[in-house]
């Protein structure tokens, strides 16, 4: 997750059922990853990248698509404009001292927007179209551990690996939590891994995933840029599956367009 983490079965696409993870291998992969503390270190329409290539799109076509179906990735979810201010709410934010340092590690800082005034109309609409666009989220309730986040990670920070599973305290134990994170700036090296694999986003994309079942991190952010992530969440069923909203859209005829419409 783009905020605080935590650890403590990720769902796969239509004909994939749900599955639970392998610690072992999960072993295997954590092993050239960043420990906990590392030695310092210095648009057009949106789609689903499961779909066509969007014929605005300014990059080939991508296929981050894992064989297990951990996550999706909406390409070109914002706009320029758009990306451009989250951007710039994102450096006032860090330049005012409402970016908080993030105690999980080094370089991390971070803003939880729904507790703080930090909601503008902006976010709350983005949060609206990210619901029409994740096939099942409509009408599911925000998250409200961690809520709308704003991640600012210098260059020498990461995320290390974790799940975001509520806590028997948070009562919402055993419940799902997913994650959506909107991509405002980012190196290459500081793309997501999530059960192991990078997940190929680029800035103005957003990526969907289950926090609480899948582990999640980064590498070491390089480069002179810092990585700026705008994350939403909700609470969703334990058996929540994610499905492609090209095939949603397909299904009820909607466009790329009419989603950003629809507030």
């Amino acid at each position: 997750m783009e905020g605080l983490g935590s650890q403590d079965l990720a769902c796969s696409f239509p004909q994939r059922s749900c599955r639970t993870k392998d610690a072992a291998a999960g072993s295997r992969r954590r092993a050239a990853w960043p420990r906990m503390r590392p030695p310092h270190a210095a648009s057009g329409c949106w789609q689903a990248t499961r779909s066509l290539p969007c014929p605005t799109a300014s990059f080939p076509s991508r296929q981050p698509f894992p064989a297990n179906g951990a996550w999706i990735v909406l390409q070109n979810f914002v706009t320029k404009a758009e990306r451009s201010r989250l951007l710039a709410s994102a450096m006032e934010q860090k330049s005012q001292g409402l970016l908080m340092p993030n105690p999980a590690g080094p370089h991390r800082f971070f803003r939880r927007l729904d507790s703080t005034g930090g909601v503008d109309e902006l976010v709350q609409a983005l949060s609206q179209r990210l619901e029409s666009a994740v096939p099942g989220l409509q009408g599911r309730p925000l998250d409200t551990t961690l809520g709308r986040v704003c991640s600012y990670i210098e260059p020498g920070g990461f995320i290390h690996e974790h799940m975001d599973r509520y806590s028997e305290a948070s009562g919402f134990h055993g419940l799902g939590h997913l994650r959506a994170n909107i991509v405002v700036q980012l190196e290459p090296s500081g793309e997501p891994i999530i059960a192991g694999q990078p997940v190929p986003v680029r800035e103005g994309d957003a990526w969907v995933f289950l926090a609480s079942h899948e582990l999640h991190a980064t590498a070491v952010v390089s480069g002179c840029k810092p990585r700026i992530v705008f994350g939403f969440g909700w609470t969703v069923s334990s058996d929540f599956c994610l499905l492609a909203p090209a095939e949603s859209s397909r299904q009820t005829g909607k466009t790329a367009s009419e989603f950003r419409k629809k507030k």
